[in-house]
Formats: structure tokens, sequence, C-alpha cells
């Protein structure tokens, strides 16, 4: 398993019941479970993971869906132009526009295992690019919200992350 640290709260996620929801201004909401996640095209990124506390996890390789998959079934409306990305806890969430969101991947395993629930399993956004910042990295993916306007009360990903190093 990867040198990828672990985070102390690991929410109360079952894999057999945990879903995706997908939602918001679109045309064909959805809901999908790992196995429906799994049996969509996966793709493989390999890159190190780098966290603003200043620890470094080299060469991970994470395997999941492409999120323009899952937003080109989806069919955002056309005013459609950022989304929410929300962890299970309903707490934790990022804000994306969505020509950046779909090129994330969402993981479903890490280092060539299903992604342990300690790592955010059963599915974890990785954002991929020189732009991306550790916080964006959700864990425990529950739920994408397309939106026509930046949620930026409902983003809480960076202030939560930051205050971990305050």
């Amino acid at each position: 398993m990867s040198d990828l640290q672990r985070f102390d709260g690991v929410p109360d996620v079952d894999p057999d019941t945990w879903r995706l929801s997908m939602s918001g201004q679109v045309a064909s909401p959805f809901d999908l479970s790992i196995d429906d996640l799994r049996a969509l095209p996966l793709e493989t990124v390999t890159d190190d993971f780098e966290c603003v506390e200043g620890w470094i996890a080299p060469d991970l390789t994470w395997r999941g869906v492409r999120l323009r998959t899952l937003l080109d079934r989806v069919e955002p409306a056309d005013e459609a132009a950022y989304a929410l990305v929300t962890a299970a806890d309903g707490e934790y969430a990022c804000g994306f526009p969505l020509d950046r969101l779909a090129t994330a991947l969402l993981a479903v395993d890490l280092d060539g295992e299903p992604l342990p629930l300690e790592h955010g399993g059963p599915a974890r956004l990785v954002p991929v690019g020189e732009e991306s910042d550790c916080w964006e990295s959700i864990k425990w993916v529950a739920e994408i919200e397309v939106l026509e306007t930046e949620p930026v009360d409902d983003d809480t990903a960076e202030s939560f992350a930051l205050s971990r190093i305050d």
C-alpha cells in the first residue's frame, strides 16, 4: 500500500451500500454503486501527491473513471458552469469549473488495490494538473452537484484543510 498519509476521522462509509449521486442542473441525474462505477471505462494516472502540510507521497498510481465520462452521462444544462463535489460526511466539499472537473479522475483503486476507506474509498476525487491543490482531492465522494454559479458558500475544502496546519 502507498505511503499516502492516513486521516484519523474516517467516516462510517460502507462500500457495499455506498452511492454516488450526480445531480443539479442536468438532464439525466443518476446514482451509481461502486460496482456501477467499476463497470465504466477506467483510466490510470501516476503522480506524486503533495500536501500543504509539507509531505509528499511519490508515484501514486490511481485508477478510476474520468469525470468527463460521468458529466457526459448526466448532460449538464447549457448554462451549467460549475460543480460542487461533496464528501460522505456532507461537510467537506470543493467547487470546480466544469471544464476543470472533467479532467479529474474519480479513483476506485490505489496502487493496484481497491481504494481503502482510510485513503478515501470507495471513491476519491483526484484532480490532475499543475494547478491542483491537495485539499481538492475529496475523499469519500458521495455527491457531485452541477451548478450554474460558483458554489462559494458551500466550498469548505480549502478552509478545512488549511485549518489543520495553522
